[in-house]
């Protein structure tokens, strides 16, 4: 078994460490704070083959830490700014893992279509920061989504 299968086998454990770590570092999710999730690619990768599902892991995790380490926008957010470093730190791991098993894959002669998608999801996450004016509303909804 690879290195990449080993990881995904613990995926849910390693998951939810990092839920555990957002819903501490805001508290109880507002239920007003909905925004769009591709819930259809998610469930599409979980078919997928490992490859595909390691490559997704990376971007999508490539994504969500350069979302989150904008403190420079976080002025109005009230989350436990601790909470907030060990949880891109625990992100950061996970990076680093899945790029190591990532790098034993070739590069692939199609376009991963996800690729795209997931970059307007977090075009979208972007574009709700600015709108809102980097609020702590506009920052519950990402951490929501």
């Amino acid at each position: 078994q690879c290195s990449a299968c080993k990881w995904l086998g613990r995926y849910r454990t390693v998951t939810r460490e990092s839920l555990s770590l957002l819903e501490e570092m805001g508290g109880q999710y507002a239920e007003n704070t909905m925004v769009p999730f591709p819930g259809p690619l998610y469930n599409s990768i979980m078919k997928a083959e490992v490859e595909d599902k390691v490559k997704f892991l990376v971007l999508t995790l490539e994504h969500i830490i350069n979302l989150m380490d904008d403190t420079e926008h976080m002025d109005l957010v009230k989350w436990n700014p601790k909470t907030v470093e060990y949880f891109l730190k625990v992100l950061h791991r996970q990076s680093s893992e899945l790029k190591e098993c990532e790098d034993q894959y070739q590069q692939s002669p199609h376009k991963e279509s996800y690729k795209l998608k997931i970059k307007r999801h977090f075009r979208t996450l972007r574009k709700i920061l600015k709108k809102e004016r980097y609020s702590a509303q506009a920052w519950e909804k990402i951490r929501r989504a």
